[in-house]
């Protein structure tokens, strides 16, 4: 990936993903830039004022000073170690069009997104977007809970519904998990233990082993009631550092799921959810 966007509304939530943004791009040796997005919420809060234009330049001034400090510091410390460049936007709209239409237009490959819990979060903040921003953007999507530390990405956990696109989003995410020199574990979970579901899942690795070449590749199946929460378990259980899920539109997730993307996000609080595009 050569182009990674990070929108930061310089909240901890957002300044913790920008860190695992900065990481990636490190590897990947990918164009990083920020992006604060001033909305129409900051500007209805201006318009109680009787000194609109003082505050209006005095917030864009201040959230600019800040996107160039960090900037810099990342351009200090992280181009020795291979990241080719840090760059800025400052722009007013809605935070899901801006960042729908930026990534149309400078094709953005990955969009790296700090988010929170989604029960209790106002939806109007950067931090409550992640569906909304899945949904309308044609850019993968890297989800990082707020109360995640990067440490490294050691374990990547990609969950299969047998695609055909999945051949394609594996050779993907073998580019990224060799520069992170990660492991890759493929998982499928079943509702059944039947003869016929081991058949399928055998057939279907028989066909992967071929069309993927990579060392550090694996193969699992477990059975789970609900798909949802058997990700979540197993997750948890192996210590994966990040579970990456093929979406080619939302609503193969939400078929997936059976219910709303937003209720399970929600589950997947503990570790980096990415959302990978074709």
């Amino acid at each position: 990936m050569n182009k990674i966007l990070c929108p930061i509304d310089f909240s901890e939530v957002s300044l913790n993903a920008l860190e695992f943004g900065v990481a990636l791009a490190e590897k990947e040796k990918s164009e990083i830039t920020l992006i604060n997005i001033f909305t129409p919420s900051d500007l209805n809060r201006i318009l109680k004022s009787d000194y609109v234009n003082q505050e209006y330049e005095k917030l864009l001034e201040m959230a600019e000073s800040k996107l160039k400090a960090i900037s810099q510091e990342i351009e200090n410390i992280s181009t020795k170690k291979g990241l080719p460049s840090c760059n800025y936007l400052l722009k007013s709209g809605k935070i899901v069009d801006v960042i729908a239409e930026l990534t149309e237009l400078e094709k953005y490959e990955l969009i790296v997104l700090g988010t929170t819990g989604y029960s209790d979060y106002d939806k109007k903040y950067l931090g409550g977007k992640a569906e909304s921003i899945i949904q309308h953007t044609a850019s993968s999507v890297l989800c990082v809970p707020e109360n995640h530390t990067y440490h490294g990405i050691k374990k990547i956990i990609y969950a299969t519904d047998y695609q055909e696109e999945d051949k394609l989003a594996i050779q993907q995410l073998v580019i990224l998990a060799t520069q992170l020199k990660a492991k890759i574990e493929v998982l499928h979970i079943s509702h059944h233990d039947h003869t016929i579901d081991k058949a399928i899942f055998e057939e279907f690795k028989g066909e992967l082993s071929k069309f993927i070449h990579y060392d550090d590749i694996s193969f699992n199946r477990m059975v789970f009631k609900h798909i949802a929460a058997g990700l979540d378990e197993y997750m948890k259980q192996t210590g994966a550092d990040m579970l990456v899920l093929l979406n080619k539109k939302l609503n193969f997730l939400e078929t997936l799921f059976h219910t709303s993307l937003t209720q399970h996000l929600s589950k997947f609080t503990d570790y980096p959810l990415m959302i990978l595009k074709l």
